[in-house]
């Protein structure tokens, strides 16, 4: 019985074909599927909070003078700010504005200040996981220590908040017939500032 001889060699157009899929697996693997594009040449973004994700109770605006602060402390050297997260419980106007910090460590000179609109589809129930971002990408670096402020600037409007006493979060007045300083808060307002390196 004669058998027939097997070409173990594949032919050009197979071979092409095989080192056109290893170029194209090799381009997809170099340019990493699925990666977000980086800012500043590096990857890593930051994310600086001191809630514990649970919602248990609401900071709410007495009066337009009245604003809620938390003191952010951010690794060394200068950090783009990116976004700041918040939690909201009920709609109204929010004005948020970054301080820098003094040398005695309390809100000093405003870096950036936004206004804020809440209406019922930026509103959570604490459990949902929803949460109104702000861009931030607009203002200066960042360094060192820095405050957020929040208040009202019309309606209603609460913020969820946390149990942990962080021991970085305050109340203050700004109210020039009634001023308080800064006092600190036994809750922890659900913020969360991102930055990148």
């Amino acid at each position: 019985m004669k058998m027939a001889a097997v070409n173990a060699r594949p032919s050009r157009s197979a071979s092409l074909i095989a080192v056109g899929a290893l170029f194209v697996a090799a381009a997809v693997s170099a340019a990493g599927c699925g990666t977000t594009k980086t800012i500043g040449g590096k990857g890593r973004e930051l994310v600086l909070a001191y809630d514990d994700s649970r919602s248990t109770g609401t900071v709410a605006f007495p009066s337009q003078t009245y604003e809620s602060i938390t003191r952010f402390e951010l690794p060394a050297g200068e950090h783009r700010p990116l976004r700041l997260r918040l939690q909201a419980e009920a709609a109204g106007s929010l004005e948020i504005t970054i301080y820098d910090s003094t040398p005695l460590e309390t809100p000093g000179e405003a870096i950036l200040s936004i206004t804020r609109e809440l209406d019922k589809q930026d509103l959570s129930d604490g459990r949902d996981g929803r949460w109104v971002v702000e861009d931030l990408m607009d203002a200066k670096p960042l360094k060192g220590v820095v405050w957020v402020g929040i208040r009202k600037s019309a309606g209603q409007p609460t913020l969820w908040s946390s149990a942990v006493s962080s021991g970085q979060c305050y109340i203050r007045n700004n109210d020039p017939n009634n001023l308080l300083g800064l006092l600190p808060t036994k809750r922890t307002p659900m913020v969360r500032l991102e930055v990148a390196p």
